[in-house]
């Protein structure tokens, strides 16, 4: 998310009515692969986790290919759109892969380089006001590109999450001394005597793709000083990360930056996802957040905490903090149970929603499912080689549900 969108998320109803299609997709799984093969999740879990992207298309997946933020007013962010993307060819999805690409190049792009605009507000006399960029949203589109450029065979996706990568070196990575930083954004976060950062917008594995794709120290200098600065920007009681951050241009340590609550909350909550879906089990903040959320003073773990009062949020934590939470707990474990993580049914909201899909894709990814046959992966969301690429196996499973609605 970027700048000051994070508010607590608007509530609504969870939908209903999945268990038909559920029901028929674990059939076919069954009938088709049998109960455990080559690492394959039995077909319960495999329907389970397909069923959570079809809830999400058809929850804030609008037909043209905009994906909507239900929780602030119906916008949409390039963060969304580049999760929705992610997503589609995670799921071996084109039809709306080719759909949220169209509607994110058409509306979102800037007119000097292949980034786009962080936010889409409809209604608007004007809906893209803003054409910073967010680099969150940039990392993640180009991230979807250079796997869809596998999957399918399109050369033209390559190039364009190469141009992307390019532009993000130009724009957005920032050399201050020894240290090697993600701005957030093009425009707006060079101080005079600081640095704005925002530490979520560290996405270990949209990093290393982007190292593969356009070969660049500066993506593993990103992830070893984004690693650094974490460990160094942790405030209050439970050492936690701020949403936003300042890193002195001197000596001075990093302390949380002016303009923005001083909280562990909304951004900030994605840190331990991204350490997660990292592998970086032993990371002090991947731990502290866990050790917060589970911290036996808590009726239930708050939505956010104040890293210099330790005033806590009076609700709490939506369903997307719960998914995190479990993951991160089954990192440092090495294992878990997935049944534990919440389904997107249960979110309230595009975010949450948008977290539980992400932490179930990066779960399936570190085969953290105990008692699994072969890694524990959920094949289906892996990362689709140049080899295997083209012939998914969700293709002969579920061609007809890949229509909008269906």
């Amino acid at each position: 998310m970027m700048h000051s969108i994070s508010p607590k998320p608007a509530l609504q109803a969870a939908d209903r009515g999945r268990l038909g299609r559920r029901q028929l997709l674990a059939v076919g799984l069954g009938a088709g692969l049998g109960t455990c093969l080559a690492g394959l999740p039995r077909p319960a879990a495999a329907a389970a986790v397909i069923g959570d992207w079809l809830d999400f298309r058809r929850r804030y997946l609008d037909a043209d290919g905009r994906v909507r933020d239900t929780g602030n007013g119906g916008i949409s962010h390039s963060e969304g759109q580049g999760a929705g993307l992610l997503f589609a060819v995670r799921f071996d999805d084109r039809p709306s892969f080719e759909r949220i690409l169209a509607w994110t190049r058409a509306v979102l792009r800037r007119p000097d380089d292949q980034l786009l605009a962080w936010a889409y507000r409809p209604g608007a006399p004007i809906p893209v006001p803003d054409m910073n960029n967010a680099s969150d949203g940039d990392l993640l589109v180009a991230w979807a590109l250079a796997e869809a450029a596998d999957r399918w065979g399109r050369p033209d996706y390559r190039a364009l999450a190469t141009e992307m990568a390019r532009d993000l070196l130009r724009r957005v990575v920032l050399q201050q001394g020894d240290t090697t930083l993600l701005l957030p954004g093009a425009e707006g976060f060079l101080k005079p005597d600081h640095v704005v950062v925002n530490p979520s917008y560290y996405i270990t594995p949209a990093l290393r793709a982007l190292a593969r794709l356009q070969p660049a120290p500066q993506w593993r200098e990103l992830e070893e000083d984004g690693l650094a600065l974490l460990d160094q920007a942790r405030f209050g009681r439970w050492r936690l990360p701020a949403d936003w951050v300042a890193v002195s241009r001197g000596s001075a340590r990093p302390t949380p930056a002016q303009g923005w609550p001083a909280r562990f909350s909304y951004d900030a909550m994605r840190v331990p996802l991204n350490l997660a879906w990292g592998g970086h089990a032993q990371a002090p903040a991947l731990r502290a957040a866990v050790d917060f959320w589970l911290d036996p003073a808590h009726a239930a773990p708050p939505a956010w905490v104040d890293l210099r009062s330790h005033a806590m949020a009076p609700y709490p934590g939506d369903s997307g903090q719960r998914a995190i939470l479990q993951l991160a707990s089954a990192t440092i474990a090495g294992r878990g149970r997935p049944e534990a993580l919440p389904s997107v049914a249960e979110a309230t909201a595009y975010y949450p929603a948008l977290l539980t899909l992400q932490a179930r894709i990066a779960w399936a990814e570190r085969g953290l499912t105990e008692g699994a046959c072969g890694s524990g992966a959920m094949l289906m969301t892996q990362a689709p080689s140049a080899e295997a690429g083209r012939g998914g196996w969700l293709r002969s499973i579920w061609p007809a549900a890949l229509r909008i609605g269906g």
